[in-house]
């Protein structure tokens, strides 16, 4: 695929699109480490989307009568514990991996594993968790290449922080989560831009294939799928600012 020794690569992973790994996630995780070795970092989104406020929730719905409960009882983010929600098998053994370090963002947080995991996932921003301060901003400027195993593009976490490029002042959506602060447990609240609806990479990614910026090819059952992130990122800007209403608020 061309991941070589020393790379930064940010895996979106479905352990069922390769068939039968003798191993599952292990074998896989060892593999990408294996592959950037001792001087490179493997980063995964680790997010945990049931850590955010009650009241945005859709599926399950929260009543109002529940949401002061639910803020009250919603266990404190702990980046050792908290498990991933729909980032697959792959992702959520990641964040367990000894010598991983996860960043602390309570709903949006990345984990890596090599030599520039610290750097990459320090400091995370609460209120910007998908911009240019971001893990994304981070793995961008730093070169990084994104791996795509058995996903599609709308699994894309990069191509949130073109979005933030080209439209940096989206709607705010209230936010919050459960916070350890200074020994004590404290419902933190915060806003956070309002995301447009992942779909919506779907063209650009048939746009980056079609001018051939990626590597693609098999891997076990199913493809994979590799860019250079600034490639992909600088892609979907221009192709975003040529037409800033195209995408649906």
């Amino acid at each position: 695929m061309g991941i070589r020794t020393g790379d930064i690569v940010l895996v979106h992973s479905s352990l069922k699109s390769l068939g039968w790994v003798n191993g599952g996630p292990v074998a896989v995780i060892q593999a990408l480490l294996r592959a950037v070795g001792d001087d490179g970092t493997i980063v995964m989104p680790t997010q945990s989307n049931s850590l955010t406020n009650p009241e945005n929730w859709e599926a399950p719905f929260a009543p109002k009568e529940w949401l002061e409960t639910i803020r009250d009882t919603m266990p404190v983010f702990d980046p050792r514990i908290t498990p991933t929600q729909d980032m697959g098998q792959v992702a959520e053994l990641f964040r367990t991996w000894p010598g991983a370090i996860r960043s602390k963002h309570p709903s949006t947080s990345f984990t890596a594993f090599g030599l520039l995991a610290e750097e990459i996932t320090s400091n995370h921003s609460l209120s910007d968790p998908l911009g240019v301060s971001s893990p994304l901003g981070k793995l961008y400027r730093l070169g990084a290449k994104v791996l795509l195993i058995g996903v599609d593009f709308d699994k894309c976490t990069a191509l949130h922080l073109a979005e933030r490029i080209v439209w940096p002042d989206r709607p705010k959506v209230s936010e919050g989560a459960p916070l350890m602060i200074d020994g004590e447990r404290q419902w933190v609240s915060f806003e956070v831009p309002r995301l447009m609806d992942s779909n919506a990479f779907l063209p650009i990614g048939a746009s980056v294939l079609r001018a051939g910026l990626a590597a693609v090819g098999p891997l076990g059952k199913g493809k994979g799928i590799l860019i250079e992130m600034r490639q992909l990122v600088d892609h979907a800007v221009t192709i975003w600012s040529s037409d800033r209403n195209s995408i649906p608020a």
